[in-house]
């Protein structure tokens, strides 16, 4: 297994750099998984939402896809799924129900100032 930069990942979902693109699509083809750490996913979200002006629907779908592709590896694909969920079904941002999901792998609750995030069962609002 090898771990992947936020950038491997973006050139082969958004193939802007084709060259880039196939190189990270032979190496899948080598038979390697690429590791995919808290922070990438994190960066993908921001890189895929900002720069390329994903949607969040887009950006769930490119998520769906590496969860699918055999060669990728996310930290807890279980916790990856549980992101999606809460951030499908909720008004939280996307780096909340992360780092709600993270906490609750780990049976941690959660405590937050943010309204909108602690109204993920689990998370709980300071007031």
């Amino acid at each position: 297994m090898i771990g992947a930069d936020t950038n491997t990942i973006i050139r082969f979902l958004v193939r802007d750099n084709e060259e880039q693109a196939q190189k990270v699509k032979q190496i899948l083809e080598q038979g390697e998984t690429l590791y995919l750490n808290q922070v990438v996913l994190s960066e993908i979200y921001y890189v895929l939402t900002t720069a390329y002006k994903f949607s969040d629907p887009e950006f769930i779908k490119a998520i769906d896809k590496l969860l699918e592709i055999e060669g990728f590896e996310f930290f807890d694909d279980q916790v990856v799924k549980n992101i999606i969920r809460d951030f499908i079904k909720s008004n939280a941002d996307f780096e909340d129900c992360m780092i709600h999901q993270i906490n609750a792998s780990q049976n941690l609750q959660t405590l937050t100032f943010d309204k909108k995030a602690s109204k993920l069962k689990g998370m709980k609002l300071l007031e």
